[in-house]
């Protein structure tokens, strides 16, 4: 009988290990929508990514796994200042530029 105790013990410490560690790896990212503005060869910006307060970032390399219009992602990103004008969505808006650090799919 100990010895189920105490495997059931370990088991629940080490799962709780792993929770916590999941947590603290989302903690400085932020939630996004991926959004289609159309190919860059057509006139469009490509794909782009929305933050919950609406700014649009302009990612210099979204992974194809994530080029899903409306999907739901977290992101960890870099900025320098630099950005774009996108013509097409919306009109004539200067969109800052990002490198994507870690993203994944938003499952919340």
């Amino acid at each position: 009988m100990r010895k189920y105790l105490l495997g059931l013990v370990f088991a629940l410490f080490a799962v709780c290990c792993i929770v916590v560690v999941s947590c603290k790896k989302d903690k400085n990212m932020v939630k996004a929508t991926v959004v289609d503005t159309n190919d860059i060869a057509g006139g469009g910006c490509g794909y782009v990514l929305q933050l919950q307060d609406g700014t649009m970032l302009y990612p210099k390399y979204l992974p194809s796994n994530y080029q899903n219009d409306g999907e739901k992602v977290k992101v960890k990103y870099n900025t320098n200042g630099e950005g774009t004008v996108c013509r097409t969505y919306p009109l004539q808006n200067f969109l800052t530029t990002i490198e994507i650090v870690d993203i994944k799919k938003d499952l919340d």
